[in-house]
């Protein structure tokens, strides 16, 4: 299915820094252009739903029909258009090779204007390296009914040339501007606009490996699908502060940092530098999604189970207190010249890789079986007498099992057998287990912070550590069954090497000794 592939991407701020990050950039004297635009869709919102947008733009007496298709990376859409005669929307003349049958519409009469754009854009074509790039500066609004929103962005398009050079282009403005990356098209603005909703979290997609894949071209691939989380994830948080986005944005960040340290011993600086600066974004990011979880998740049963308690309304309040200054940073943080300029580096190694130095042609599947035995061992070790281990233990094995479970994520692919989907349940089930008793240590920690020297707010904290408690000693028969069953689950990537004896089962803080015997 052919189509022309839009690769575009925006800045936004304040629109004196906007206008000029446009005057500096060099190029022939700006084009002005008038531009009103119509978005449709069903009333049921078909293409919205399927990432379609369809819109009439008007512009010096001409009128033409696009149809846009998001890629979902944030940098690419599909585009196809046409020229219009009638006043009316006609999906047929649209070109041929457009995906017309994907739309799920089957009667173009249902169509109906959604919203409207009207845009005042001054554009000219620059060189970025190797790129041809149009930059446009649009000001105007979105208008959807009653409702309406100002528009004020800095958008480049590749004309052609490597996506990468661009992409550097981009960069040098954020390194001389106080901009950051528009994540949302006018499409998806002007949509949530008319329906009234914000933009909602965004999960992240399976890393697709395959075994003639190199080690950079599989980091390119997790570079990929990380960034689209990342970028998915930034409108959530910005205009709705969005629980669910932050935490998102974190697991985003996780998994990212994962790879870089899965595949270190292939990586150089370049690398090392995106694992500092998602490091740095995931500190700024932990306070916010601590109170989330302790407002959110924790406190709610424990203020049903004492509804008459004053103390634990204070605590409440408290909470959420301290929980506004934490996602002011995270506001901070994605504004932030700095960690704009990390999403663009993260885009161009998506793009073209890169990060690799050493042993460039080292078969995938051998250096993922290595490095998957190397976090085994990493875990199994952390978690020696496991039934015994005091809370620090238990989250040093929380994390290292974190880090296995990503890396079994990225590399599930390169091993097609039943046991790899098996293994993967098993350590998600573990992870939740110790999730929810890390969960319950951190709101002990968070209740003692917020009551402080206040005796009225410190009495909510004792009953939130008195239920943490109970809740903990309740589930930890479950959680040491939950490790034995991981214990003793032979690791996918070793299938290939089992004999067909039947193991036997090992005590769980035995773990180190069935990991030899395996080995």
């Amino acid at each position: 299915m052919a189509a022309a592939l839009e690769v575009e991407l925006k800045l936004v701020g304040d629109p004196s820094e906007l206008s000029a990050a446009f005057e500096n950039l060099s190029g022939d004297p700006p084009i002005r252009q008038t531009l009103l635009s119509t978005y449709y869709d069903t009333p049921e919102g078909h293409l919205r739903r399927r990432g379609f947008a369809l819109r009439v733009r008007e512009e010096s007496g001409s009128r033409e029909l696009t149809l846009k298709q998001d890629r979902g990376d944030g940098l690419t859409r599909g585009e196809w258009t046409s020229p219009m005669d009638g006043p009316s929307v006609d999906l047929d003349i649209l070109p041929r090779h457009a995906p017309r049958d994907a739309l799920g519409i089957s009667d173009p009469a249902a169509l109906e204007p959604k919203f409207l754009t009207e845009i005042e854009r001054s554009k000219k074509e620059t060189r970025t390296g190797d790129a041809w790039v149009e930059v446009s500066l649009d000001t105007g609004r979105i208008v959807a009914g009653d409702r309406q929103e100002p528009v004020e962005e800095l958008e480049f398009e590749l004309l052609n040339g490597p996506v990468t050079d661009m992409l550097s282009g981009v960069r040098s403005v954020l390194g001389e501007r106080c901009l950051s990356i528009g994540t949302r098209s006018k499409a998806e603005r002007g949509m949530d606009l008319s329906r009234g909703a914000s933009p909602v979290a965004v999960r992240g997609t399976k890393v697709y490996l395959d075994a003639s894949d190199t080690v950079d071209r599989a980091l390119a691939k997790v570079a990929r699908a990380t960034s689209m989380q990342l970028m998915g994830n930034l409108a959530p948080i910005v205009e709705a502060s969005d629980a669910e986005g932050v935490h998102q944005l974190r697991v985003s960040l996780r998994r990212l940092r994962s790879a870089l340290l899965f595949f270190k011993d292939h990586l150089g600086s370049r690398a090392a530098e995106l694992n500092v600066e998602g490091r740095r974004a995931l500190k700024r990011l932990g306070p916010a999604r601590d109170f989330d979880v302790f407002l959110l998740e924790t406190l709610p049963p424990v203020i049903d189970a004492n509804v008459e308690e004053f103390a634990l309304l204070r605590l409440r309040k408290g909470a959420e207190d301290r929980r506004r200054p934490a996602y002011e940073d995270v506001h901070r943080l994605i504004a932030d010249p700095r960690f704009n300029r990390f999403l663009l580096d993260l885009m161009c190694v998506a793009e073209s890789g890169g990060l690799v130095v050493r042993q460039a042609d080292e078969p995938l599947t051998a250096t993922a079986t290595r490095m998957l035995a190397r976090r085994y061992r990493a875990l199994m070790k952390s978690g020696r007498s496991f039934d015994g281990l005091a809370e620090p233990q238990r989250h040093r094995v929380r994390i290292a099992l974190k880090k296995l479970r990503y890396a079994c994520e990225y590399s599930r692919t390169l091993f097609p057998d039943p046991a790899t989907g098996a293994y993967l349940r098993c350590l998600s089930e573990l992870q939740d287990d110790l999730g929810r008793m890390n969960d319950a240590a951190v709101a002990r920690w968070i209740s003692l912070d917020v009551a402080g020297d206040d005796p009225d707010v410190a009495a909510g904290a004792s009953l939130v550590g008195d239920w943490s408690g109970r809740w903990a000693r309740s589930a930890e028969p479950r959680l040491r069954k939950t490790w034995l069953k991981f214990a003793e689950t032979k690791p996918f990537w070793q299938a290939s090497e089992q004999t067909g004896a039947q193991r036997t089962a090992v005590p769980p803080h035995s773990a180190p000794e069935q990991e030899q015997r395996q080995q």
